[in-house]
């Protein structure tokens, strides 16, 4: 059994479960990829149609006796409702700080390390296989959504020299060109604006444990954040319904800035002695997109 085991899936839990899942069956090794799990606005609607993962376990399938790999996560708190961590056999991840855990449990089948998208990693252990001819086009395109999501179109801080040549080698399974990422992108605003609401709460992280964030924080990766500002009024009634504080990080593709949202006076001065920003009526412009998990570490460390 593949899964993320998550409260929601994106396109890098999305990709990897359904990659993984691919090349085991093509190793000879019986495997289904599996989330009762939403996804969030960056599996846009082509290409979950194309990939549908299981929802449900298929019938002759006892939880408690399955062997499961984890990919896109490895915080135990986020995986044991979901999975016996028991039946754990791998983990794939590019979130850091559980290696030291997995590692006593699974040894080398712990693979953690820092990269822009659990994607990368998988693709990785195809080509490790020999096996990237066998691949399948839509496996290939979600891979290569899930490094541009997970790196901002190739731009971010996280971005490696693997992820880079991951995605250019996928292109070219998929027989695709430059303008393949203003598609999918653009893909993505059009799933996040037909439902806006559900866009934002399906994709917030609950923050534990921290002096400087809020309970809440949302995120959007989007290729015109010009149209989401513009119902920040209407956004902010939403939120009134979320317990504990929030914020919202959207981050803008095309002209490659971020927005930081928040309307709580004390996040906002000390996101502006941290990131050098000015909030004006509850919205910072910061020259510098961060992703969410790139703003905690930052805040973490200061």
């Amino acid at each position: 059994m593949v899964t993320a085991g998550s409260s929601y899936l994106d396109i890098d839990a999305y990709a990897c479960s359904a990659a993984m899942s691919e090349l085991l069956n093509l190793k000879g090794k019986k495997a289904v990829a599996f989330s009762g799990a939403p996804c969030n606005y960056s599996v846009c609607p082509p290409l979950k149609k194309a990939c549908a993962l299981e929802k449900t376990l298929p019938h002759g399938y006892a939880p408690d006796e399955l062997q499961y790999i984890i990919v896109d996560v490895s915080d135990p708190d986020y995986i044991k409702d979901k999975v016996p961590l028991e039946n754990v056999i791998e983990v794939y991840d590019h979130h850091t700080g559980f290696e030291e855990y997995w590692t006593s449990r699974i040894g080398n089948n712990s693979k953690i390390e820092f990269i822009g998208a659990a994607a990368t990693l998988i693709y990785r252990e195809w080509k490790s296989a020999g096996l990237t001819k066998k691949m399948r086009r839509s496996t290939a395109l979600l891979l290569m959504a899930a490094i541009l999501d997970n790196t901002l179109n190739l731009t971010s801080s996280n971005t490696t020299d693997e992820d880079i040549q991951a995605y250019n080698e996928l292109c070219a399974k998929a027989g695709v060109g430059a303008d393949w990422r203003g598609y999918y992108f653009s893909e993505v605003q059009k799933s996040i604006e037909a439902d806006l609401k559900n866009a934002l709460f399906n994709d917030m992280k609950i923050i534990r444990d921290s002096t400087v964030l809020p309970q809440n924080m949302a995120q959007l990766c989007i290729w015109d954040a010009e149209r989401i500002i513009e119902k920040l009024p209407e956004i902010r009634e939403w939120f009134k319904e979320v317990q504990g504080g929030w914020m919202i990080n959207i981050i803008d593709i095309s002209r490659h800035c971020g927005y930081f949202v928040c309307d709580d006076n004390n996040i906002q001065k000390q996101f502006e002695r941290i990131f050098e920003v000015r909030f004006d009526k509850g919205i910072a412009v910061s020259a510098v997109p961060y992703l969410r998990k790139e703003i905690i570490k930052t805040v973490n460390s200061n």
